[in-house]
């Protein structure tokens, strides 16, 4: 492999960090709002990864978010993300699926269980169905989280004031977020360093697979959800897979077949 296509791997590489690690600062926000709205407190007490780290750019003393600009924005990241995992490579993006879902899963092993199921945990269908590429197009995606998140609005269904306000923080946002990844992209290139993939570790891998599976089993009326989580982690997180025998198509034929 040419000096210049090891470099381009990198940049690649470097884009995806940058893409999911976006995504997780979308779900943390949301998160909180959701945790803040649940209690009717000011702070919550949750582990963050990326909030306020150097590549959270939202100031939202300017432009104060609501619960349709979180949920939108984590769609946004999910789209994102889809752009950034076509890799030529199959084994480049095996590898990179693998680690990435590990680290949602461990990302999601941080919600404790007290905090109910909502949106959040809905999040990981199209982030997961982007990440691996079942979707086909952003369209799938948009369609996944309007299946099994909850509607969003769309451009055409806010008021004039609206949409003036969301294009130009849409247009602000991307022109911040590009110019940042271009200075960082010539800096990276410039150092010769590999990547070294973002941790958002707060659990146990495990423990994020059961709240998920317990998750998909009792808020939706179909099997779908909870079947998705269990081909994903069987197919690149076979040992986690191993380390959960209660997590099977039999306990799914037992909740939605049987119960017909």
């Amino acid at each position: 492999m040419s000096k210049q296509t090891q470099t381009n791997v990198q940049v690649r590489k470097k884009g995806l960090d940058d893409v999911f690690h976006r995504a997780i600062i979308a779900l943390e926000r949301l998160e909180v709002f959701l945790m803040m709205a649940n209690s009717n407190q000011e702070q919550v007490n949750i582990t963050q990864t990326g909030i306020k780290t150097s590549r959270d750019l939202h100031d939202d003393e300017k432009n104060p978010p609501t619960l349709e600009s979180f949920m939108a924005e984590v769609q946004l990241q999910a789209s994102a993300l889809f752009f950034q995992t076509e890799f030529d490579d199959k084994e480049v993006f095996n590898k990179a699926v693998e680690y990435f879902l590990n680290d949602l899963l461990e990302w999601y092993g941080g919600r404790c269980s007290d905090i109910p199921y909502d949106e959040v945990d809905k999040y990981f269908i199209p982030i997961m169905v982007s990440l691996n590429r079942q979707a086909t197009t952003v369209v799938d995606i948009m369609q996944a989280v309007s299946k099994y998140v909850g509607k969003i609005k769309s451009i055409e269904e806010l008021t004039l004031e609206e949409k003036k306000k969301a294009v130009i923080e849409g247009f602000t946002a991307y022109m911040l977020a590009d110019h940042n990844t271009k200075e960082e992209n010539k800096e990276f290139e410039k150092s010769g360093e590999e990547v070294i993939f973002t941790s958002h570790k707060r659990g146990n891998v495990v423990d994020g697979y059961k709240r998920l599976f317990m998750a998909f089993m009792e808020v939706y009326d179909e099997p779908m959800p909870a079947k998705l989580i269990i081909s994903v982690v069987e197919n690149y997180l076979p040992e986690v897979a191993k380390m959960c025998p209660d997590i099977s198509q039999e306990a799914i034929d037992a909740k939605f077949v049987m119960n017909k």
